[in-house]
């Protein structure tokens, strides 16, 4: 499926203003955001803090997250090197390259496939708990998984596991004989320029991370998360990288797109070789889930005080990322809304087409932005040639958008949308010397500009 340049600006802009707007409201200290198509950057954007303390801004393209399990893609993407190179081999069982597991209960019976799939009934953590103390090294890791290593039989059940990439990584690094740090630099963000990443907290990428909060009630005082490394969880959860490094990334997942792994190898990446029994399915390392019929690979991943996610979709050429220093829901919501703003802006683009009463795409673009009043917030957006009203609390906002029908310079008629609204009432604005609108009257209510 192909967009067209405009038709990706108007999305990019639907999708800027709904995400600020849910940063604001869900209290997010600081978040970074981009999207890519084709590999070009089209939007990047920041908004918030990434430090309360110095005061020091998120921006676009500097401020770097903890990315958390981001790294299990660039884990499963190092295997596939290697398998490419006849070192390994994905449905040779975890004890062909870590010996020490050989007289553990199942072990000989778990492929390296089973443990990128989640499909081996591995433990999910062990004693780590996630949290900012500090993660566990590798002999304890060890310790653990000699007493337990599964809860199930492999290839019976879907179990989301850490500790399976934790030993992935090990496992990398015994055929390789590089640690998993020094592998992961040298063979994905060294070949890809991904200089603004790194393998962990590096003191380089402390200079630039943003400082991670959790959550906070109504009334408490912040509460930074300590920086630590991830230590033996490295493969699972330790990568930290900026919105433009991981745009790059995925964009070389693409096919055809340079030589970090095989077309071959991408398909078998990113097709279900997990099927759950609701979406995200899961490929060797990639989550795969549709938003409004676009297929996309990706990856959430949550650190003390930080969740991140990317995603892309080859057939749209489209990726995205969106990286914030708090623990929530918006990274995740933000995502699918950048998708479900590209399909609905395609699919309502031709109906879109027409203006009349004087309105170029430019002139009607002045109307778009978001309005605050007594009854709550609008969003104006633009698609094509025309206006849609939307709600911004919505996730899926533009499934149920409004559509304005020019009555005038400055007035309108709500053509399209819930009969709940007041469709088929009039919507008009008010502007200012330079024809930016300042305010709206929806039905009886006035709505200021008051943009995020």
């Amino acid at each position: 499926m192909k967009i067209a340049p405009r038709q990706l600006a108007d999305a990019a802009q639907i999708a800027r203003r709904w995400i600020r707007f849910q940063a604001m409201r869900w209290d997010v200290p600081g978040i970074s955001f981009g999207i890519s198509h084709g590999g070009r950057v089209v939007l990047l954007d920041a908004m918030g803090t990434a430090d309360l303390v110095s005061g020091r801004p998120a921006t676009p393209d500097s401020t770097s997250y903890r990315c958390a399990s981001i790294t299990k893609t660039m884990t499963a993407t190092l295997v596939m090197q290697q398998v490419e190179a006849g070192r390994m081999r994905l449905d040779a069982p975890i004890t062909t390259y870590l010996g020490w597991t050989r007289s553990l209960t199942n072990a000989s019976d778990i492929s390296i496939r089973h443990m990128l799939i989640h499909g081996g009934g591995v433990i999910r953590d062990g004693s780590n708990r996630w949290g900012d103390d500090d993660f566990p090294d590798r002999d304890t890791v060890r310790a653990e998984v000699r007493r337990q290593l599964t809860f199930a039989e492999p290839a019976t059940t879907f179990r989301y596991s850490n500790i399976a990439y934790v030993l992935l990584g090990e496992a990398l690094e015994a055929v390789t004989g590089k640690p998993y740090e020094a592998l992961l630099q040298r063979d994905v963000l060294g070949p890809l320029g991904l200089k603004g990443s790194a393998p962990s907290l590096t003191p380089r990428v402390r200079k630039t991370v943003a400082t991670g909060y959790y959550q906070r009630r109504p009334g408490e005082e912040p509460h930074a998360a300590r920086q630590v490394e991830a230590r033996a969880f490295a493969p699972a959860g330790g990568l930290v990288a900026t919105v433009p490094d991981l745009l790059r990334y995925q964009h070389a997942h693409f096919p055809g797109v340079g030589n970090l792994i095989s077309d071959l190898s991408r398909r078998e990446m990113q097709r279900t070789q997990w099927q759950r029994s609701e979406e995200p399915n899961h490929g060797l390392g990639w989550m795969i889930w549709h938003v409004d019929g676009i297929g996309i690979r990706g990856h959430s991943g949550g650190f003390p005080g930080f969740t991140t996610k990317i995603g892309f979709s080859p057939e749209w050429g489209l990726a995205a990322a969106v990286l914030n220093n708090t623990n929530g829901p918006v990274p995740n919501l933000a995502l699918d809304s950048i998708f479900h703003s590209a399909a609905w802006v395609v699919r309502r683009w031709d109906d879109a087409a027409e203006t009349a009463h004087g309105h170029t795409r430019s002139s009607i673009g002045q109307f778009a932005g978001h309005y605050r009043g007594d009854i709550g917030e609008i969003t104006i957006v633009r698609i094509n040639r025309s206006l849609y009203l939307i709600d911004p609390e919505m996730t899926m906002p533009l499934a149920s958008a409004a559509r304005l029908l020019p009555e005038g310079a400055r007035r309108f008629t709500i053509v399209e949308g819930d009969d709940y609204g007041h469709f088929g009432e009039e919507v008009s604005f008010d502007v200012d010397s330079a024809g930016r609108s300042t305010a709206m009257r929806y039905g009886p209510h006035t709505l200021r500009r008051s943009d995020v």
